[in-house]
């Protein structure tokens, strides 16, 4: 098969054909239309490399955002299974992988069957035929090998997805491992059972309930930690089904649209495809941030690390940083008042400022203000808009993790921006406080302490 003509050479090809047949005489081809024409020609030919460099670029943003998705699925507190009809593992997380003691090289393609007693085996495929039916998994329990260690025991729960191919549906599968939690069950049984049966040991009754009441306690935050991490999924599940296709859909299609007016040599319909991409990529980056923000303050696996900063400077730094969340025309107006230098915890405190001005910025159409002050030994944060504002009904649930108000179902976003700040600001001992008018827009105000 004849090797692919590069690009340029097939243009170049197309052009020169077209040349040939315009009628050109020797008259009017003068040095200076030539000049001109030259000069159009090296024109276009700039404007063509710095569209590609700009294509390249969104390239290089979109592959960060895929592993910074990656990173989330690997590293989730519960394990995570992709299934085919099957059975067979088509995909599984770190997590997964650590609760069965074997690499994932060696997973992947495998039956999760081999890893279970014959009994169970059918259990879990009788269960996977309906699912693809139903199309939902209910919670069930199985008994798993765990390699080079003791068997445990599992609750998996899931649904079935369908993706770009129709015909090969697969199921999402959430495992944990609640081995400590069902002995902890039968340890408070068993006592329940020597009640009836009236133990005449007083010394034993005293430790088992002493045993029992700690199990249980255990047993009662393992179930609440469960059903957050529950919680947790499925909004993980949604977001995931929608948020992130979202951006993902809007980059395809206009990368679609680009390669179609290149081709076309229409390069000034090119650009806004290419705002378009910037923007998705924007969106798609913000959404996992929330994720990952969120995942490392449940693990408590933030630290604060304060130092000395120049919080005019800071501030420029994160304003260049969101020129690219910006709508066309809107600007973010900034003033300080006081000393410059402010003792802080520079990642915390972007994350905080960066959540509050993500808002303004979706949630307004004009210019955002935002001020710093420091007075007093505290630093104070504001950021005000003129946006749609905040429901009074829903103001009470705003810090809430997943809340959304009821006039935004139509931006995009995961609920979890004002929550993730609450937390941060309780890590520097600070406070958030706010103030709304639906249709006029809204204020909030953050305060930190600087005397350590």
């Amino acid at each position: 098969m004849a090797a692919k003509k590069p690009l340029h050479n097939t243009l170049r090809d197309k052009a020169e054909a077209k040349v040939k047949k315009l009628p050109l005489s020797a008259l009017d081809l003068t040095m200076e239309k030539a000049r001109v024409m030259m000069h159009e020609l090296e024109v276009h030919q700039v404007e063509l490399e710095m569209q590609n460099q700009e294509l390249r670029e969104a390239q290089h943003r979109l592959e960060e955002a895929r592993d910074q998705y990656t990173d989330l699925f690997d590293f989730a507190p519960i394990g995570y299974l992709i299934l085919d009809k099957k059975g067979v593992i088509n995909n599984i997380n770190l997590t997964a992988c650590n609760l069965l003691g074997i690499e994932r090289v060696h997973l992947k393609g495998k039956p999760l069957s081999a890893y279970m007693f014959s009994g169970e085996a059918n259990k879990l495929l009788l269960k996977l035929r309906k699912a693809f039916k139903t199309g939902t998994l209910p919670a069930l329990e199985l008994h798993l090998k765990r390699n080079g260690n003791k068997d445990f025991t599992a609750l998996i729960h899931g649904i079935v997805v369908v993706g770009g191919n129709q015909d090969n549906p697969l199921c999402r599968i959430a495992m944990q491992d609640v081995t400590e939690l069902r002995e902890a069950e039968a340890l408070q049984q068993r006592h329940e059972d020597l009640q009836r049966e009236k133990e005449s040991i007083q010394q034993y009754n005293e430790e088992l309930e002493a045993i029992v009441k700690k199990r249980t306690k255990e047993l009662s935050e393992a179930l609440e930690a469960e059903k957050q991490i529950n919680e947790m999924k499925s909004a993980f599940i949604t977001i995931a089904s929608h948020e992130l296709r979202t951006p993902i859909t809007i980059i395809k299609s206009s990368v679609i649209l680009i390669e179609k007016f290149k081709n076309l040599g229409r390069y000034d319909k090119i650009d806004p495809h290419v705002e378009h991409i910037k923007s998705s990529i924007n969106n798609f980056t913000a959404i996992l941030d929330d994720f990952l923000s969120l995942e490392k303050l449940e693990r408590d696996a933030v630290r604060v690390k304060k130092e000395n900063l120049e919080i005019p400077e800071f501030i420029k730094d994160l304003k260049t940083e969101m020129e690219g969340i910006l709508k066309p025309g809107q600007h973010i107006n900034y003033y300080h008042e006081g000393r410059t230098e402010v003792i802080q915890d520079k990642n915390i405190l972007r994350h905080i400022i960066f959540n509050l001005l993500i808002n303004a910025i979706k949630y307004s159409e004009t210019d955002v203000t935002l001020r710093t002050q420091t007075l007093n030994g505290t630093l104070t944060v504001m950021v005000k808009d003129e946006g749609i504002g905040i429901p009074l009904d829903d103001q009470k649930n705003l810090f809430k993790r997943f809340f959304r108000a009821k006039n935004v179902k139509d931006f995009q976003g995961t609920g979890l921006g004002l929550s993730i700040v609450e937390r941060y600001l309780d890590l520097l001992n600070g406070t958030i406080q706010f103030q709304s008018i639906p249709g006029k827009g809204s204020t909030f105000t953050i305060t930190l302490p600087q005397d350590s």
